[in-house]
């Protein structure tokens, strides 16, 4: 089948920071292989100098307007319309790292996930099943407290100031908002591995049948 005659199947995932949406990203990639691609919001922040700074001197990450929201639109219709992107991957607090420039391909499923992709309504009618992690809130925070410090170097009371007066205010005015019009809410303590399988159940029912015939017709579950 050409490729460019196929109609991706597009999923939106997100959920509190530190909910478990890289472990859907990652077992999903897993199970299809070449045939998804994965578009992360987080790759679309703005610099250091172009963020709201709030009352405490600390920029806030936490805001629809912290993205290239418009940018991250159009790389989307590219893909869609199967054509590659290039996209410079952003470095969490390493300011002093190396530029890394990726490739994204286009793919029969393309799974956009971040904490505001259901906010921008141009990158929200574009998905076609929308999927929302819900987590213990406690968890979430000791989820992103260890990797704040572990992975991104950010100070301990840099990261509980981020969770108090950025992520929770965000979560509340502009995630959890979209959890109720979702197709599928996962509550990411029970069976992660059947809430897997339920959601390529659903690209299987409800995708185009370019892409049940391009990527099902040689799935290996």
């Amino acid at each position: 089948m050409s490729k460019h005659k196929i109609e991706p199947y597009v999923i939106g995932l997100t959920g509190l920071s530190g909910a478990g949406k890289s472990f859907y990203v990652n077992r999903l990639k897993v199970k299809f292989g070449s045939d998804i691609t994965i578009v992360g919001f987080d790759d679309y922040y703005k610099p250091l100098q172009e963020q709201h700074i709030d009352e405490h001197g600390e920029a806030n990450y936490d805001l629809p307007t912290a993205l290239y929201s418009d940018k991250f639109h159009e790389d989307l219709l590219k893909l869609l319309e199967y054509h590659p992107v290039l996209i410079r991957k952003y470095q969490f607090e390493h300011y002093d790292a190396p530029e890394v420039v990726e490739t994204v391909y286009p793919a029969p499923i393309i799974l956009v996930e971040g904490l505001f992709v259901m906010e921008f309504k141009p990158v929200d009618a574009l998905l076609d099943y929308r999927i929302f992690i819900e987590c213990d809130t406690e968890l979430c925070f000791d989820r992103r407290l260890k990797r704040d410090i572990a992975e991104r170097n950010i100070p301990r009371e840099r990261s509980l100031h981020q969770w108090n007066f950025h992520v929770m205010p965000a979560y509340n005015n502009f995630i959890q908002p979209h959890k109720d019009r979702c197709d599928l809410v996962i509550e990411n303590n029970g069976p992660a591995e059947e809430n897997v399988e339920f959601i390529i159940q659903q690209i299987r029912n409800n995708a185009h049948p370019t892409v049940i015939q391009e990527v099902f017709s040689k799935f290996n579950p």
